[in-house]
Parts: structure tokens; C-alpha cells; sequence
């Protein structure tokens, strides 16, 4: 498993449509990794990106990796982990200064996201700071341990 995380994780980054390549190294994640494919991201205005993984490292700290975090952090970023039991695992972050293609910035975009464990079924949700409402789409996540 540690060879899977060692190597290169893929992340497509929406908004250039091309394949960005970070290395991953072998402290940073010697648990598991869920691979995540989205639907419904057209509608999310590119906040959030159709292929998106979340890294599961062995004390129990996550890393989130998408188009987004890549585009505004340069790299992965730590997720507060809400709820992780047998059912289901909660996680939420925040990307800070964040600007839209129109010029308009937002200091906080503040994520969630809900993964069954049974059957692999995510919801993603991305909500600026001082909005009632935001965006969302779902999918499915695939946990890769090799």
C-alpha cells in the first residue's frame, strides 16, 4: 500500500482540463486513500471539480486533493474530520482566498463532504462564507489501500 500512496496521485484539475501530477511522500500517507468521481460539477460553476481524493493517513488525518485545492493551496490540505465510524466519515475544509473568473474574491469557501462507507456514495457541498446557500454535487468513491 505504501508503494500505491509513494507514487503519483492524478488529480483532474478542472479548470485547465489537463492532468496535474503531486507526489505524494511516505510520511505524509501510510493509510488509504478514497478516489472519488463527481457528477453534477458543471452545475457547480468549477467549485468543484468532477475527480477528487481524499487521503486517509494511518493517526487518522485526512488530506484533500482536487482541481480547487490544487488551483488556490498548491498543494493538499488538511481536513477536520467530523465523523468517522463504521457507517460514514464527515470531513469539512476551508480554501482560503479563493477568486471566481469574474475578479470577485472570496476569503473563505468552506467544504463538505459525506462518504458511505458501505457503499461508497459521496456528497460534496461548497458554501462561500456570509452565503446561505452554495453548491453541490454527488458521486462515488472508490477506497484504494494498494
Amino acid at each position: 500500500m505504501t508503494r500505491f500512496l509513494l507514487g503519483i496521485l492524478v488529480v483532474l484539475a478542472l479548470s485547465t482540463g489537463t492532468i496535474s501530477f503531486l507526489a505524494i511522500p511516505a510520511a505524509a500517507s501510510p493509510g488509504y486513500m478514497y478516489d472519488c468521481d463527481l457528477q453534477g460539477t458543471d452545475q457547480a460553476h468549477g467549485w468543484i471539480t468532477p475527480k477528487m481524493a481524499f487521503v486517509v493517513e494511518k493517526q487518522g488525518e485526512v488530506k484533500v486533493v482536487d482541481g480547487v485545492v490544487l488551483h488556490f493551496n498548491k498543494a493538499p490540505l488538511a481536513a477536520k474530520v467530523l465523523r468517522n465510524d463504521g457507517k460514514r466519515m464527515i470531513l469539512k475544509w476551508v480554501v482560503t482566498n479563493a477568486k471566481a473568473d469574474s475578479g470577485r474574491t472570496f476569503n473563505n469557501f468552506r467544504y463538505r463532504a459525506s462518504i458511505s462507507k458501505s457503499s461508497g456514495k459521496v456528497e460534496v457541498t461548497a458554501i462561500p462564507a456570509h452565503f446561505d446557500t452554495g453548491v453541490r454535487a454527488t458521486g462515488v468513491c472508490k477506497k484504494r489501500t494498494k
